[in-house]
């Protein structure tokens, strides 16, 4: 009997250690958009109300026994040299590994035409601008995309001497894996959707591989599909509208980017800070936006064009919702009715506000309709939301 106990034990000892050994590869990655604390209050701000917060989605990634990182896009202050280690220091805290990209304001802006001595603070706080790491089956890149002559005088580029070491780096990496680029300002112009010319000549040292480019700068939230293999991550800013609004312009509130690789699969979503569940869908009833006032309205946080976004009325299925750009009602709702700063500050919110394109509407037959309207995701997550 002991003989038969002791096989059961073993048997289960094996199928426990395959069960850990199946977990596979993988890793969660915070990002946070240009946290760009500019006095002490917003530094402080920055390190009593928007970490810890941002602790209680490390905490949960940590559970899951993955690696977990934060990486800051860039703008890690806002002109301000002196907060560098301290805003470094923060994230630290957090008890993963930090590592960040160089922004335009990350360069010292009393210096002018002397690009290496405007970055020394950067370097002497965060090392290399140029490095690389391994996260699961993901190999990352760390570029400087912001080519610095002064404070009103900077340009979007990578230099050939990045360019080649990104050459050498990816040369050396396997054919399987994925590639990361991570870089401050964007890799698509945002007029036209088209990579700039910079990014082509990156997507060419990478070419047949599964390419992703994670980028803030713009203070708002899109992912892009360039090819079937080529997508940019824009990155939203973490603390809304330059600290002074609790969401940013194209509507995306306070919140990170949360990047999970399982298996050599990625998944992502915009993780909402303020908010005990991940907010997607916000509605707007009938009568709630002035340019479709006989129309439901809402906002997909998370939109991107894998998505799909079906209504019902009353139970009847109606098919596909329409897409509609708009400015953002909560934004607009905040800096016109809540916002009280100075008029310098009042005209920079509203000069901030755009159209974006994550919002849609559909026309209920009666004002008494019951809506029902689920939003799928590439990854097929349902997230569902009923207005009566």
């Amino acid at each position: 009997m002991r003989y038969i106990e002791r096989i059961i034990l073993a048997i289960v000892a094996l199928l426990t250690i395959t069960a850990v050994t199946a977990q596979g590869e993988g890793f969660n990655l915070i990002v946070v958009g240009d946290p760009q604390p500019q006095t002490e209050e917003q530094i402080m701000r920055l390190e009593n109300e928007i970490v810890p917060q941002i602790k209680v989605i490390v905490d949960e990634y940590v559970a899951s026994g993955y690696p977990t990182a934060i990486l800051l896009t860039g703008d890690v202050v806002w002109d301000t040299m002196e907060f560098l280690p301290r805003v470094k220091g923060i994230f630290e805290e957090l008890g993963v590994p930090v590592y960040a990209v160089i922004g335009n304001h990350d360069h010292d802006r009393e210096v002018t035409y002397n690009e290496s001595l405007a970055e020394s603070h950067y370097i002497a706080t965060f090392g290399s601008k140029n490095y690389s790491l391994k996260l699961g089956n993901t190999h990352f890149f760390a570029l400087d995309n912001i080519s610095f002559n002064s404070y009103d005088d900077y340009s979007i580029n990578v230099d050939k001497e990045q360019l080649r070491w990104l050459k050498k780096e990816i040369k050396a990496t396997p054919r399987t894996s994925r590639i990361a680029i991570m870089m401050h300002a964007p890799a698509t112009d945002f007029r036209t959707g088209e990579l700039m010319r910079y990014a082509r000549r990156i997507t060419r040292l990478a070419a047949r591989r599964e390419l992703h480019f994670i980028t803030g700068h713009r203070h708002r939230h899109a992912t892009a599909d360039i090819t079937s293999s080529i997508i940019e991550h824009s990155v939203a800013q973490v603390n809304g509208n330059l600290w002074f609004a609790p969401i940013c312009a194209d509507g995306t509130p306070q919140g990170v980017f949360c990047i999970e690789e399982r298996d050599n699969e990625w998944q992502w979503h915009h993780r909402t800070l303020q908010n005990d569940t991940p907010q997607t869908i916000v509605a707007y009833p009938a009568g709630s936006v002035n340019e479709y006032e006989n129309s439901v309205v809402i906002k997909v946080i998370d939109w991107d064009s894998k998505w799909s976004i079906k209504w019902s009325e009353n139970g009847i299925t109606k098919g596909d919702m329409e897409q509609i750009e708009i400015i953002d009602p909560d934004y607009i709702q905040y800096v016109e009715q809540e916002a009280d700063y100075n008029d310098v500050i009042m005209e920079r919110l509203r000069r901030s506000a755009r159209p974006a394109n994550h919002y849609f509407r559909c026309r209920p037959t009666s004002q008494n309709s019951h809506i029902t309207i689920t939003a799928t995701d590439r990854f097929g997550r349902c997230h569902t939301v009923v207005v009566e």
